[in-house]
Order: structure tokens, then C-alpha cells, then sequence
């Protein structure tokens, strides 16, 4: 049985909750989507934003101790690297992403040249290292310590500090306290922190006006990879499980002008990719909430999701006998100097 399970319709209206709010739109009212096992709290949906969470949510020690103790999903991660750097394989995938992906849609909206950038799992710094020839000042924060130990001892970048994901949203500010842009491209990070809310916050705070935020999040309504039963199966790694609507409403929610909010069709992992481009407003300029030309619906109802995350988990084994098939095609396609398209990554 898998440590996440989506509930029947009916248990769901039977199980309606009040909870101490939600981190989004803070209304107390939500109902129980998924059970959790023993080490996994149930999933909640607010009925008002539709934001997915866990209920109750993990205290700031809990979650580091996980982090510690469980958490190997990360190669920097200490289940993962231990007291070693990374895996060559993992920091040469970060740099095709840093490359090829990151700092062309930073480019797109501003120069790195003479800006001071602040970037919220910066990894092993690949992405850090290319805003430093770019003419940036770059200041990294990673919450696990073998990424933030190759940044500095390998890389030479002692701007990289490590710090847990409880205390993400206390980071260190530069000197001046301001900043032109901030990225989270390099991993998603609000789905991993205690207050996705408290972190977008601060971040408005730091950005100079006009600064831009970069921001890359997981939907799960949207899974590419077909290994686990439940498309909420995340265990405490994902005190919030966003989509692409929760993660726009988080932005206009904290200010912040929404410049662009899509999946995107180049990036993709165990799900597609949101990716966000935001921007604080001038001095004196009203917050617009979501720019003219971006164009985000209201967002499927509660009981569509429902009926999403039911259908994802029932017709599970088709979609990995797919994937499967695909694969083995590709293999022989390959062999025969062919290639075939697998996934949109």
C-alpha cells in the first residue's frame, strides 16, 4: 500500500476539517484529501484556494530531523552525499539546466551585468558561477551542505551558505539589504518550506523596486514519471503539494506583479515544471496582480481536482506500462540511429 492514498468522494465530504488556517488565504476550512501513514500526515485541500498541505504540519525541528535522518532525494543531500560532494552525473545535469535553460529566461527579462542577485538553492552553483561572468553579484543560500561544500571548496564561491529549509525564509541580506532579482530556478523550494507565504514575503522585502523573482515549482496535478501509486506520495518533503494555479495565487497574494506563469514545456522531472516570472512593483505603482498578457483561469473546482488526483492514482499502472513501452521503443530506435521523443523534458 502506498504511504499516500486519495480518498473516496464520499469518506472526503465526511471528512471535513477545520484547521488553525491556511497558509495561502488563511480560511480554517478545508477537507482531507489523502491519508497519510504513520510518518506522513493527511492531506487537507482549503476549500477557499484550493492550496494542498499537510495537516497538521511538521514542527521547524521535525522537519529538520527529516531532512537529516530520512531525506535522500537530493544528491547533496546528507542520505545521499554523506560527508562526499555530489555525483558527477547529478552536478553535470545541474549545469545543462544552468546553461541551456535558467539563465536564458533570466536573460529575457534583465541583464545580469551590475545587478546583486540573490539565489535560494543555489546547489552546487553552476547557475551562480555563470551570474558571476555574466557581471553579477551573487549571494547563494542551499539547504544542503555538501552542494553549498562543493560551491566553495570547488567551485571557489564562498557567497554560498548553507541553511535548513525551516529557517529558508530567514536568509542572509546583502549588505545594502536590496537586490535586482532573485532565483529559484535552480530546484523548487516553496513546496518544501514551512510557509511558502513567509518566504515570498521576505523575498518582496529584499527585492529592490522593479526587481524580478524567478521561481520554478512542481505541479502535482500534472505527473511525468509514473513510480509511485499516488501523485501526492512526497512523504514530509512536501509540506505543500502546489499547482499551477496555487503557486500564481501565492505570487499575486505577496505582491508581486505576474509576469509569466505556464508549464513549461522544456523542463520537466517527476512532474511538469511552473515556471514563474514576477516583478515588485515601482515605488508609488499599485501591486496589478497578474500582468494583461498572462492569462491564468480561476482554476479547476475542488471537486475536479479530486476527481484528477483520483484518476492519476487508479489508472497508475496503465500509465507506467506506457512509460515502460516507450522507453523500451526508444532503446530500440536508438539502436537502429533513431531517436524518440519519451517525455517533454
Amino acid at each position: 500500500m502506498p504511504s499516500t492514498q486519495v480518498i473516496s468522494g464520499s469518506q472526503q465530504q465526511a471528512r471535513s476539517i477545520r484547521t488553525d488556517g491556511c497558509d495561502l488565504c488563511q480560511s480554517r476550512d478545508a477537507v482531507v484529501v489523502a491519508e497519510g501513514s504513520s510518518a506522513a500526515s493527511p492531506l487537507v485541500i482549503c476549500t477557499q484556494c484550493r492550496l494542498i498541505y499537510s495537516w497538521p504540519l511538521l514542527s521547524a525541528p521535525a522537519l529538520d530531523n527529516f531532512y537529516e535522518d530520512s531525506f535522500a532525494n537530493d544528491p547533496g543531500s546528507l542520505q545521499r552525499a554523506g560527508d562526499a560532494f555530489p555525483p558527477d552525473d547529478d552536478r553535470r545535469k545541474e549545469e545543462t539546466i544552468a546553461e541551456q535553460w535558467s539563465i536564458k529566461i533570466i536573460k529575457r527579462f534583465i541583464s545580469p551585468r551590475g545587478k546583486k542577485v540573490l539565489e535560494l538553492r543555489a546547489r552546487t552553483g553552476a547557475l551562480t558561477t555563470i551570474l558571476q561572468a555574466e557581471g553579477a553579484e551573487v549571494l547563494g543560500v542551499e539547504p544542503f551542505q555538501a552542494n553549498a561544500n562543493y560551491a566553495r571548496q570547488v567551485r571557489g564561491l564562498p557567497i554560498v551558505f548553507d541553511l535548513p529549509f525551516s529557517r529558508f525564509h530567514q536568509f542572509p541580506l546583502p549588505p545594502d539589504g536590496r537586490v535586482d532579482l532573485v532565483n529559484v530556478l535552480n530546484h523548487h523550494v516553496l513546496a518544501h518550506v514551512l510557509s511558502p507565504r513567509k518566504l515570498l514575503e521576505r523575498i518582496f522585502a529584499v527585492l529592490a523596486p522593479g526587481g524580478f523573482l524567478f521561481l520554478d515549482e512542481k505541479d502535482v496535478l500534472h505527473p511525468v514519471r509514473h513510480k509511485k501509486r499516488s501523485a501526492l506520495d512526497s512523504g514530509p518533503a512536501h509540506q505543500f503539494q502546489l499547482t499551477l494555479h496555487t503557486t500564481a495565487r501565492y505570487i499575486r497574494a505577496t505582491g508581486f506583479e505576474l509576469l509569466e506563469c505556464e508549464l513549461d514545456p522544456h523542463r520537466s522531472s517527476d512532474f511538469c515544471h511552473i515556471r514563474i516570472v514576477a516583478r515588485k512593483p515601482q515605488e508609488g505603482e499599485p501591486s496589478p496582480g497578474f500582468s494583461p498578457r498572462v492569462d491564468v483561469a480561476e482554476g479547476p473546482s475542488l471537486q475536479a481536482i479530486h476527481r484528477r488526483l483520483w484518476w492519476l492514482e487508479n489508472t497508475w499502472r496503465i500509465r507506467l506500462a506506457r512509460v515502460r513501452v516507450k522507453k523500451k521503443t526508444q532503446r530500440i530506435l536508438g539502436r537502429l540511429g533513431f531517436t524518440y521523443p519519451l517525455t517533454r523534458k
